[in-house]
């Protein structure tokens, strides 16, 4: 049993709440039960150390038992130490190779993806990427503006969700660019004099009328505080705004992507769309990037 707060190693793992020991290291610190347990079901050869209480072994004996089928490093820890590690743990706590949960991860399919240029709150990514996950997207693509993939509140956020999709750091205009080539239509949100609106597109793809949502197509979704800026906007073919029809001004982005993502969800499971498989463009032309 670890049971010495102050040991060496101890300390190095709960190093890894900060980036700069993420960085050095090329190790991320997963946290809870629910993101422990995405994590050795999605990607276990990612997984260098677990460390659970006692307290968890009792409670969660299937989740253990998955655990101890993963890996062979698994560590009992006191109460005292795993709350050195991580105040969030819940009990068990996961090392992981950040390399191993990028590399050659292709596009899933399906009919969108996400591109998220400078999403800075780390909770808000979180939220963004289940979400994506829970709709169906293929990939999520984060600029270079955007907080960092591996932040412990990222992977929490998510519910595990980081380990279930293509997610790769790439370069905003260089990744519409190639969207674009490749016959996807971006869309971006934002309220401008030539925007269109998310029920008409909703509505049009539910009647087989044609609308963007038809086809491939990818959400842009903007900075929290800031929206989406100009340059961002003449990336996309069609800005779309949510109609209000209540008293608030306006949604926070978490809100806004999943009516934007539930609209898409909803054309794909009743109309026949063209999927974005493995093939996809962004795919073919860079490879599996790096979420860094």
């Amino acid at each position: 049993m670890f049971d010495n707060p102050r040991s060496d190693r101890i300390k190095r793992v709960a190093a890894l709440s900060g980036r700069s020991a993420r960085k050095k290291t090329g190790l991320i610190l997963v946290e809870g039960p629910q993101a422990v347990r995405e994590l050795v079901r999605f990607a276990p050869a990612a997984i260098k150390d677990v460390y659970v209480t006692e307290g968890f072994v009792s409670s969660y004996a299937d989740l253990t038992a998955e655990l101890e089928s993963a890996t062979r490093w698994v560590h009992i820890a006191s109460d005292q130490v795993m709350a050195k590690i991580s105040t969030e743990a819940q009990g068990v706590v996961a090392v992981a190779e950040a390399g191993k949960l990028t590399e050659g991860s292709p596009p899933r399919e399906g009919d969108f993806v996400v591109l998220l240029p400078e999403t800075q709150d780390p909770g808000n990514l979180g939220t963004l990427i289940r979400t994506a996950d829970a709709m169906g997207a293929s990939a999520v693509y984060l600029g270079e503006g955007t907080c960092e993939l591996w932040n412990p509140k990222v992977i929490r956020a998510s519910a595990g969700s980081v380990f279930h999709l293509p997610i790769r750091k790439e370069d905003y205009f260089e990744t519409a660019r190639v969207l674009r080539e490749g016959g996807v239509q971006l869309l971006g949100t934002a309220l401008a004099g030539d925007s269109a609106s998310l029920d008409a597109l909703l509505l049009g793809a539910l009647a087989e009328k044609g609308s963007a949502l038809s086809g491939r197509h990818a959400w842009v979704f903007g900075n929290e505080s800031r929206g989406l800026s100009l340059g961002e906007q003449e990336a996309c073919d069609q800005l779309v705004f949510i109609p209000m029809r209540g008293d608030a001004e306006s949604l926070n982005v978490a809100a806004a992507a999943a009516m934007c993502m539930f609209a898409s969800s909803l054309t794909n499971s009743v109309s026949a769309a063209h999927p974005v498989s493995a093939a996809h463009p962004v795919s073919a032309a860079h490879g599996a990037g790096e979420a860094s």
